[in-house]
């Protein structure tokens, strides 16, 4: 009898993925309505926007084609923390704003927020068929944003949430931030657990190779 190998990741994730590809596509549609008169702030938003969207529906599509993983993790934490630091940044529509907001501050953000997110799906098309939310392993990537950082994909939403933060300073922006960063920092660590688990060469190209930040980590 013939065996079907299901997905989760996709069955779960792909109907996620297309939800917020939805919601960006109608964002997307509203914002060229008002998009003249044309400043840069709105050029801005409008290429974030653009970038995000641009995100999420390769996602789907790296979903729909990848291969089957070699390993996945069976930590129960590892696999939270891993989803949890992929949609932490929803939550940040909920968080408190400063009474006053700092022109030059949210013009800067909006540049750092632009540079991660550009890095990000830069980083996804070199990952391919390989992307997976929790930690498992398919193939070996060191092309691209790989051959300097070994988490460039983990880089790019960090940055980008940096410029979140930077555009409207709170404590409650800062202890995201921290959160993330400690989310993030986990999911490499366990990732590359299973990595070590599978391939023989992934030993040497770490030890060549910056975990996220070229030359101090």
């Amino acid at each position: 009898m013939r065996r079907f190998n299901i997905d989760i990741g996709r069955v779960i994730m792909v109907p996620v993925f297309a939800y917020f590809v939805t919601i960006y596509l109608i964002t997307f549609y509203n914002y060229i309505i008002y998009l003249y008169p044309i400043n840069s702030t709105k050029i801005l938003r409008f290429t974030h926007l653009s970038l995000l969207l641009c995100f999420n529906v390769l996602i789907i599509f790296l979903y729909l084609l990848r291969s089957r993983a070699q390993l996945s993790s069976n930590s129960l934490a590892a696999n939270t923390i891993a989803i949890l630091g992929t949609f932490l940044p929803l939550f940040l529509a909920f968080l408190s704003r400063p009474e006053s907001i700092n022109p030059t501050a949210v013009l800067a953000g909006d540049f750092i927020i632009i540079a991660g997110m550009a890095f990000s799906v830069y980083s996804v098309t070199h990952l391919g068929k390989n992307f997976s939310i929790i930690p498992q392993a398919r193939n070996l990537v060191q092309s691209g944003p790989y051959k300097f950082v070994r988490h460039p994909l983990y880089l790019g939403e960090l940055i980008s949430s940096a410029g979140l933060v930077l555009a409207a300073v709170t404590f409650s922006m800062i202890l995201y931030f921290v959160c993330l960063v400690i989310c993030q920092v986990y999911r490499a660590l366990q990732e590359e657990k299973i990595l070590t688990n599978v391939f023989p060469e992934y030993p040497n190209y770490r030890s060549k190779t910056a975990r996220f930040l070229p030359g101090i980590y």
